[in-house]
């Protein structure tokens, strides 16, 4: 096991990053592939019981070894049901030895939750309903389009080539219907996009830019409607229009909805969590974590490591580690009513357990962050393996 060693506590009382050195590994030979080693571990908002939530992180985004944004919300008082206006955005910013906090604002205009960094001045962070722009030097709100009788609600976001693709859906009151949407930064202002005809109840969670003309989101139809019918739901743009991917065959009595996606030239991933049910249609038979390869023509279903049961696993988020898909999430066994952490790499044939942070196996991950060069960034919540106090939301950096 690596050495651990304190780095620091801060005056304001939250505990410092704790480096998890390789001194005492052996190194590797020239050449050699390195084991993929978690060398840092961080509690910025301390040791905290989960109870009440009232301080959480969602999501990390890197430029590098030394810059990275990690957003999330401060909730006061009130929990489960804080008043009106008393969530608060919340920003770390990495400078590559320490989180510093880097709150945008002081006001409380609700939860960020997400963040995505093109340039070093060309950084975004977005909640259901707030918009924050980095320019290198302060923070900005910017107003995006939405409808009072329908609002738009922010999912997630991409940066890239100057420009952001923010997705999420609008609710129609009338109706109880969402409407899968995308908008798009001009360089001055939100536009919201034209999407292909989408039957049905249809969301999008979660986008990836590989440059302005080449983006992908995915997303699920019928995520919240009666019966078995939710599924799949894959758009890409190619600088001139949104196309919706082929899906992969709807199984009778299951329901696959897509979270996470991640992609490179020639190859995306998509994810989420697939649900089967008894042969009545209403009962649950298993949850369980679901991953699914385009290789540019079609679909290939990738089975992952069974933690099955009601609740199952579902994945949460994608990332590359170099040239390596991760993928991160959470489950609950059901022998032990214990919440199960998920997090798997793909070796090229075949979803395998990924190493953990040195935490206790009840952590969940909520966002994996990649670090261009190689590494990745992991946020969520858990225990330090060598002390059962020491809880709290995380940040971690695998390297290697």
């Amino acid at each position: 096991m690596t050495k651990r060693k304190i780095l620091s506590l801060t005056s304001s009382g939250i505990l410092g990053a704790v480096a998890l050195t390789a001194s005492l590994a052996t190194a590797a030979p020239a050449g050699a592939t390195l084991a993929p080693v978690w060398d840092h571990l961080s509690f910025p908002y301390g040791y905290s019981d989960s109870g009440k939530q009232l301080k959480e992180l969602n999501d990390v985004a890197a430029l590098s070894g030394t810059q990275a944004w990690a957003v999330g919300q401060v909730r006061m008082e009130g929990w489960p049901y804080p008043p009106p206006g008393v969530v608060c955005p919340d920003l770390f910013r990495w400078n590559g030895q320490t989180w510093v906090n880097d709150r945008p604002d002081a006001t409380c205009r609700g939860a960020l939750t997400s963040v995505s960094a093109a340039a070093d001045n060309d950084v975004w962070a977005t909640g259901s309903a707030i918009a924050y722009h980095w320019n290198g030097t302060a923070w900005t709100l910017t107003p995006y389009p939405t409808d009072q009788n329908n609002p738009f609600y922010l999912d997630d976001v991409a940066a890239v080539g100057g420009t952001a693709f923010a997705v999420g859906r609008s609710d129609q009151s009338s109706s109880g219907v969402s409407t899968a949407g995308v908008i798009r930064w001009d360089g001055t202002a939100w536009q919201k996009m034209s999407l292909p005809p989408l039957p049905g109840s249809t969301d999008l969670s979660a986008v990836h830019a590989l440059a302005p003309d080449d983006v992908w989101a995915v997303g699920t139809t019928n995520r919240y409607g009666p019966g078995t019918d939710a599924h799949t739901l894959v758009l890409h743009w190619d600088g001139r229009t949104w196309s919706r991917l082929p899906d992969p065959p709807k199984e009778a009595l299951v329901e696959t909805a897509l979270d996470a996606v991640a992609a490179r030239p020639g190859e995306v991933w998509a994810a989420g969590q697939r649900t089967t049910y008894e042969a009545n249609g209403i009962s649950v038979k298993k949850r369980e974590a679901f991953a699914m390869r385009w290789n540019g023509s079609a679909w290939t279903v990738t089975p992952t490591p069974a933690i099955t049961g009601w609740y199952g696993s579902a994945i949460t988020s994608l990332a590359w580690k170099g040239t390596e898909v991760w993928a991160g999430g959470s489950g609950q066994d059901d022998a032990t009513a214990r919440s199960v952490g998920v997090l798997l790499r793909w070796n090229g044939t075949a979803w395998q357990q990924a190493p953990k942070p040195p935490l206790v196996d009840d952590y969940r991950i909520k966002q994996l962050g990649a670090v261009p060069g190689g590494g990745l960034w992991a946020t969520g919540y858990g225990t330090r393996e060598t002390d059962a106090l020491a809880k709290g939301q995380f940040l971690a950096r695998v390297t290697g």
